[in-house]
């Protein structure tokens, strides 16, 4: 008796174990199923979304045999339909969907216009189907609604200094505001990709405003893409930036040895001025003499060189006082 009633419990056991695991298996089908079935549809707000149910009808006459529910993920009922009329008091009248939303009667898709951001969220569309006196669920399906809101065309300026030349540093900005979802900022130079360092806030009304930064060194010209991409869309602007024209080259000074070389020249020349003026002047002065006491006649071409020797002295100090003032 002992021993049959070891078996009895291993058997239950063994029972308990296989429901265990059978019931693991029907709940992870379960979650495949509806993770299959969840599906995403997008909406830009101010514009249309049309969220589609489970069932369609076959014609107008069955639309009595059926009860349709549309509510959100938490519950909060935004039309519900009972053999083709609204059911009382099913949508709270301070409800943000109130006025804004509407039924397909022939195949229950939910109509939301215009979509706000509020909107983002899991919809649920429940049918059920008369069967014999009772209502009896027919379907379930889960929509993802995504609201996107259009980023505004990206701005896109450069700081230059006014009087920049040559080389110089840049910073050059580009801002987008008004936006949803969360935007990635991406940019193109002369066919090279960049990174922008990029900063992010958001407004009141939930929408997210962007601005980015980049540093560039200026020394060509320059073609710039600034893009914004938020989800799948994107929008881009373009910027180019002219080379700037090239500094004036400044004076170099002369090395000093150079300066003092030349300063011992101007100071040879002008000494040797003086001594042929000096030599000139003693020698006329020695023949003056010689002559005062002998009288020779003067030869008119020797007295013709002389001028010209003088004539000479004097242009060559004129040319050494030049160059010693410059």
């Amino acid at each position: 008796m002992v021993c049959v009633a070891r078996a009895e419990l291993m058997w239950s056991g063994l029972a308990l174990k296989n429901w265990f695991w059978r019931g693991l298996f029907v709940l992870h089908f379960t979650s495949l199923v509806f993770a299959k079935e969840k599906k995403e549809f997008k909406a830009k707000v101010g514009e249309r979304a049309l969220l589609p149910c489970c069932q369609k009808l076959t014609s107008p006459e069955l639309l009595y045999k059926y009860r349709v529910y549309w509510q959100t993920v938490q519950t909060e009922v935004i039309q519900a339909y009972s053999e083709g009329k609204p059911v009382p008091g099913s949508v709270p009248v301070n409800s943000k969907y109130v006025n804004r939303t509407e039924m397909d009667l022939q195949n229950f898709t939910l109509v939301i216009s215009p979509v706000e951001l509020s909107d983002n969220n899991t919809y649920e569309c429940i049918v059920q189907e008369l069967e014999k006196g009772a209502y009896k669920r027919s379907c379930f399906k889960h929509v993802v609604l995504v609201v996107v809101a259009d980023f505004s065309k990206p701005v896109i300026s450069a700081d230059v200094p006014k009087d920049a030349c040559g080389s110089t540093e840049v910073t050059v900005s580009c801002s987008s505001h008004g936006g949803f979802a969360e935007p990635r900022v991406s940019g193109i130079l002369n066919n090279m990709s960049v990174d922008w360092q990029t900063n992010l806030s958001d407004s009141k009304d939930g929408l997210y405003n962007v601005t980015a930064k980049l540093q560039l060194n200026l020394t060509e010209e320059i073609f710039l893409t600034c893009t914004i991409e938020y989800d799948v869309y994107k929008v881009s602007s373009y910027y180019t930036l002219k080379k700037l024209k090239e500094c004036p080259s400044s004076q170099t000074p002369s090395p000093p040895g150079v300066i003092i070389a030349s300063s011992l020249v101007l100071i040879c020349i002008f000494l040797v001025a003086i001594a042929l003026l000096f030599k000139y002047f003693w020698c006329h002065g020695c023949e003056q003499l010689r002559c005062s006491h002998y009288p020779v006649p003067q030869d008119p071409v020797v007295e013709t060189e002389m001028k010209e020797g003088v004539r000479g002295v004097i242009d060559l100090t004129e040319v050494v006082s030049e160059a010693a003032s410059f």
